[in-house]
């Protein structure tokens, strides 16, 4: 899946005057394939989590994000720096999301602390992939919970019981993105040069253009 980049985005970029450190970036982006994820969000209690959450599947390339439908609450990016402008999401119910994800082949799993929960370093991801999150103190809903085909956690090692959600998920994404790319699809690769050096991958030969 690829998303296009808005003109808006295209303006904002052109008149940021920052360095061209990835040259044709900007044009290549639409073209660029994304990881084969949808994240699920149940209620999130506390709003700025949309943001960082965007933020975070943006990071990833992540195909989209589904955040659960809060009428009469004010939709909050703070902490998304801009990720909601481009990275694809939109609001809908989680029970109708994870039961339509199924019908189209998705494999269905829940982040969420149980008897039932797989640890995170030993799941065998199957993509296409949905992720489901819930809130800090209670995890995913019930009734969205029994959707779900299965459950995996994330082990901590001290006192802590839970972590922030969008600091989970963003523990979670970067395990199925690294799971994507070294049993799936080895051609699965960071957008930027400077990520593409850390992993390393061959620099790709790029039109020229601006990449923010």
């Amino acid at each position: 899946m690829s998303v296009a980049v808005p003109e808006h985005i295209r303006r904002e970029w052109e008149a940021s005057g920052r360095p061209e450190t990835d040259p044709g970036l900007r044009q290549r982006l639409p073209s660029l394939p994304r990881l084969p994820l949808v994240i699920v969000c149940s209620y999130l209690d506390k709003e700025i989590n949309h943001g960082n959450i965007l933020r975070i599947a943006e990071a990833f390339r992540v195909q989209e994000v589904v955040f659960s439908r809060c009428d009469g609450r004010e939709k909050n990016y703070s902490g998304a720096v801009g990720a909601e402008k481009w990275q694809p999401h939109r609001w809908s119910y989680p029970v109708e999301e994870v039961r339509s994800l199924k019908a189209k082949g998705f494999s269905v799993v829940a982040l969420h602390l149980d008897a039932r929960a797989i640890p995170l370093e030993s799941m065998q991801w199957r993509f296409p992939a949905a992720l489901v999150i819930g809130e800090e103190l209670h995890g995913v809903p019930p009734e969205v919970l029994a959707e779900c085909e299965q459950r995996v956690a994330i082990p901590l090692y001290g006192v802590t019981t839970s972590l922030n959600v969008a600091v989970a998920t963003g523990i979670c994404v970067n395990a199925i993105a690294t799971f994507y790319r070294q049993h799936v699809n080895p051609q699965f690769s960071p957008a930027r040069a400077v990520s593409r050096q850390l992993l390393g991958i061959p620099n790709i030969e790029q039109p020229e253009g601006d990449e923010r």
